[in-house]
Formats: C-alpha cells, structure tokens, sequence
C-alpha cells in the first residue's frame, strides 16, 4: 500500500482501515513447489521468517491474492498454508534480526 507520508490523520485512519494485514504460514513438502510458492508472496508482501510472509494489502489485492493461494494449493502434495487476518497496531515484535518493513508505524522492541 506504500507509506502515508502525503496524508492528512484523518486520510491515514481511512486507508488502514481498507487494508487487509495478515500473516501467511506454510508448510510445502516439495522444494520446488516451495520455491515457487516463496517467490508468488514476495509479489504480495514480505518474508519475515523462512515460511511466513508479512501481507498489507488493499482488499481487491487481498482477494486477488486469496484466489492464488486457494490456485496453489494442492492437497495431494500434503501443502499447508494459513493466512491470519490480523490488525498491525496490534502486532508486538520481538526479534533480533532486522526485518525491512515499508510502513512506518511498526515497532520493535
């Protein structure tokens, strides 16, 4: 979604509220498959650890990317993935490696 840094508080509160936070998991069996399942959510968000994915997106984005999701999936290949919606104040951070986040209102501690 970019930074805010153009917009007025009131702009601000409007656009986090038609964003879409969530977390996605995922456990692929196959590293081939994996690969190509890493590289379609760097197209969405950011890898914060080695199978999860930080994802703020506009919600027609959002849906765009739930339907690629469901279009990987493949049970026979025993994939596993999870998304949780969440809300970004809400997230706490503790952590030692540095993690490039694009908004600017995360903290860590």
């Amino acid at each position: 979604m970019g930074l805010y840094f153009n917009l007025s508080s009131e702009e601000k509160e409007y656009v986090k509220k038609k964003s879409f936070f969530c977390i996605i998991i995922y456990d692929i069996v196959s590293n081939k498959r994996r690969l190509k399942f890493a590289k379609l959510l760097e197209g969405f968000g950011i890898r914060v650890q080695r199978s999860c994915f930080e994802v703020d997106l506009e919600k027609s984005n959002y849906r765009s990317l739930l339907s690629e999701l469901q279009a990987f999936y493949d049970a026979d290949q025993l994939d596993n993935i999870i998304v949780y919606l969440g809300n970004r104040e809400e997230t706490l951070r503790l952590n030692t490696d540095e993690v490039e986040i694009e908004k600017e209102d995360c903290l860590f501690f």
